[in-house]
């Protein structure tokens, strides 16, 4: 899935032995920021005791869910049947589906006009359901658009299926929008822009869902956890000794709802409006952190901390070791931990090099000299800190 600031680089480079060198005294596995859930994905195969995932945005709560909500592999070709075909029967006699087609065929050798047509094509009311009229025409193309929007329709009623479906359409989504790794803003249809958004518009959306489907379906836990929408310090208000606490907090200045409300928009299945150029929902319908707040974060990775020192966890912190455009860095995160942890000797500082011209989020300030946009790749260098309770050092 293309998910910015996801750990999976992490997990073969150094976080992935620390968590599972941990993991064998561990009770419960918590994960407050659970993000992408890649995280959550590698400790469910690695770990007999609950998984407690967490997070502001409703989307990542169904990533997690979708693996960690289950014991039991899934046939992924049951679900293709239950699923994608019964949806696409409906699909396929849809007028918005026809003028699609139809559409695609007459311009898509001509890109501006294709994106124009299109955009017109989708302001025209469908009530199937969000994506149509909120992103045909400029993250999808009006046939991408209005398959999403009848596979949600027709998301299977049985819960645990219905988990596995939806996480399926949110990674289909990322691979399939005319957008960097993130969904911030669509591409335009510029003369160096317009290839990619081709690219992405000749994707098959269907296609795409079932190959999601596949890759989730055979992934589960091994003891049923849990899953829910809410902030850090609530989500670990209940922690106790035992636990091991996965902290990867927002690094960035710019709330990460901006970036995903994309994927929000499927998990919840509406918005009640879209602007701008980048389709945006209002800013009362997007999630806010104060992590993401350069006058809050530091008190809220404070509180935090706090919390899980008192209640004797065990956590590993995930931070840049750099200064953040949300008032956090390295040596800050290091100082609030010594307060109320014993930085064990596992810790250590991971290199890697962050791709992509928007792969920062905006989580530091650096740019080109001759063009003044961030640089597309960053060296980086992330503090992996193992965290035990002071009366366990």
């Amino acid at each position: 899935m293309k998910y910015m600031g996801s750990k999976r680089y992490l997990l073969g480079s150094g976080l992935g032995d620390l968590i599972s060198s941990r993991l064998v005294n561990a009770k419960r596995f918590v994960d407050p920021f659970c993000g992408s859930g890649a995280v959550v994905k590698y400790v469910a195969g690695r770990f007999d005791g609950e998984i407690v995932a967490g997070d502001l945005q409703e989307y990542a709560v169904v990533l997690a869910k979708a693996v960690i909500g289950r014991t039991r592999k899934l046939d992924p070709e049951r679900l293709e049947r239950k699923w994608i075909k019964h949806a696409q029967k409906r699909l396929l006699k849809s007028r918005q589906y026809i003028e699609a087609v139809q559409l695609e065929s007459r311009f898509c050798e001509d890109l501006a006009r294709w994106v124009e047509a299109s955009r017109l094509l989708c302001s025209q009311a469908s009530r199937i359901g969000p994506i149509w009229g909120a992103y045909g025409g400029h993250y999808y193309s009006p046939r991408q658009a209005i398959v999403f929007d009848y596979l949600l329709r027709y998301l299977p009623k049985n819960q645990v299926d219905r988990n596995v479906c939806l996480a399926a359409m949110i990674v289909a989504a990322t691979r399939c929008a005319a957008s960097p790794g993130h969904t911030a803003q669509p591409f335009q249809p510029t003369e160096t822009a317009s290839a990619f958004i081709k690219a992405a518009w000749n994707l098959d959306a269907i296609n795409a869902c079932l190959r999601a489907v596949q890759e989730i379906a055979p992934l589960h836990a091994k003891v049923k956890g849990q899953a829910t929408s809410e902030n850090a310090v609530a989500l670990v208000s209940d922690a106790r000794e035992g636990d091991l606490v996965l902290v990867d907090p927002p690094y960035s200045g710019v709330q990460y709802s901006r970036f995903y409300h994309v994927l929000e928009t499927i998990a919840r299945g509406y918005w009640r409006e879209v602007s701008g150029v980048g389709r945006y929902p209002s800013l009362r319908e997007r999630p806010h952190s104060a992590f993401c707040n350069a006058t809050q974060s530091e008190k809220a990775l404070e509180e935090l901390l706090s919390v899980l020192s008192l209640r004797g966890a065990t956590v590993i912190v995930t931070f840049p070791k750099g200064e953040c455009s949300n008032g956090l860095s390295g040596d800050k995160v290091i100082g609030i931990a010594k307060k109320w942890f014993t930085i064990a000797p596992a810790s250590r500082i991971h290199e890697h090099v962050v791709t992509g011209k928007f792969s920062t989020l905006g989580g530091n300030n650096k740019v080109n000299k001759h063009n003044r946009l961030k640089k597309s790749r960053v060296k980086s260098q992330e503090l992996l800190l193992l965290l035990v309770p002071k009366k366990s050092a």
